[in-house]
């Protein structure tokens, strides 16, 4: 079933970008990207949203209302009233991550996850993003995010992209050696 809501939500994000690629720039991805986390903490919204007894202009309101507060205009208003009215509504959080992918993907940006065990200065930041940029073809954006369980050390991950100095990977690796020396693995 998730498969399926993930295909249908690429289909509804690349026919969105196929109409209105050329009006999207890096300000509306951002606004893009905090609805879809409106969305995903706010599930209620979608039930209210599915309840028959409410009628149609409310749903339409209420849509009208969120897309004013982040302030989109009528090409997402647009998606979203289909949405609606095919009454798959409950996959506009899913078709909004769809249409960030696919938009990175058509721009040739890559998004760069990287995670330390702790606070990195600023100066270690930028030898970072050198190294990325060095291993990236295209354009990159960064994502700096505090990971506990690493140790010590430093993983870089994109969609295609994995790197990892840590602890925890050398403990994984001492792991999974024991394993295949025992037969488990």
């Amino acid at each position: 079933m998730q498969v399926t809501k993930n295909i249908i939500a690429k289909k509804y994000a690349v026919a969105f970008l196929n109409l209105f690629f050329d009006q999207i720039t890096e300000v509306y991805i951002n606004r893009l990207f905090r609805l879809k986390d409106f969305l995903k903490k706010n599930k209620l919204f979608y039930i209210y949203l599915r309840i028959p007894t409410i009628s149609y202009l409310v749903k339409q309101k209420a849509l009208n209302r969120l897309a004013q507060y982040f302030e989109f205009n009528k090409p997402l208003k647009r998606l979203m009233f289909l949405l609606l009215d095919q009454g798959r509504i409950d996959i506009l959080d899913k078709v909004i991550e769809k249409i960030i992918i696919v938009y990175r993907q058509k721009k040739n940006i890559e998004m760069f996850k990287i995670f330390s065990s702790h606070e990195i200065a600023e100066l270690e930041k930028k030898h970072v993003i050198k190294f990325i940029k060095h291993i990236a073809k295209g354009d990159i954006i960064t994502k700096f995010m505090i990971d506990k369980k690493l140790i010590a050390g430093l993983r870089i991950q994109s969609n295609t992209f994995l790197w990892e100095r840590s602890i925890a990977k050398q403990l994984r690796d001492v792991k999974r050696s024991i394993f295949k020396q025992v037969g488990i693995w």
